[in-house]
């Protein structure tokens, strides 16, 4: 039988490099894949759903061309606008109807827009610039 191996104590220095990969690797399981959404897409679903789709449902500009009012919307519901993550979420929760006041509006997608459509669009909503303030009138 052959004895036991005594590892060497952990130097400081080894253990900043084992906690930079193990972190390297935790951000690489939860970094979505390349090319999983598409900002262009879903900028072109945001303007023309109805030409995308092929379905006769409004085009989302139509009600929310306003970005600051948009972003806002996803605030006041708890979203974060500049994360697709969470706008992603807000989008799959007013489709579902569970968003007070979507709920008959949003029908009309449901059905429609697929998976891919939604994080699609929340990378475009996500990635648009927040519209600046009006200049002041003199």
């Amino acid at each position: 039988m052959r004895p036991a191996r005594c590892l060497a104590p952990l130097t400081a220095r080894t253990t900043s490099v084992l906690v930079l990969a193990a972190l390297f690797v935790a951000g690489l399981l939860t970094a979505a894949p390349a090319g999983a959404a598409d900002v262009a897409r879903g900028r072109q679903l945001f303007e023309n759903t109805r030409g995308v789709t092929g379905k006769p449902v409004g085009n989302c500009v139509s009600c929310h061309a306003n970005q600051a009012a948009l972003r806002e919307m996803i605030t006041n519901r708890g979203g974060k606008p500049g994360d697709a993550r969470s706008v992603r979420r807000i989008l799959q929760a007013a489709l579902d109807g569970a968003v007070v006041g979507a709920a008959n509006a949003k029908a009309q997608f449901r059905g429609v827009l697929t998976a891919k459509d939604l994080d699609d669009l929340a990378a475009y909503i996500a990635s648009a610039k927040q519209a600046s303030a009006a200049p002041p009138r003199v």
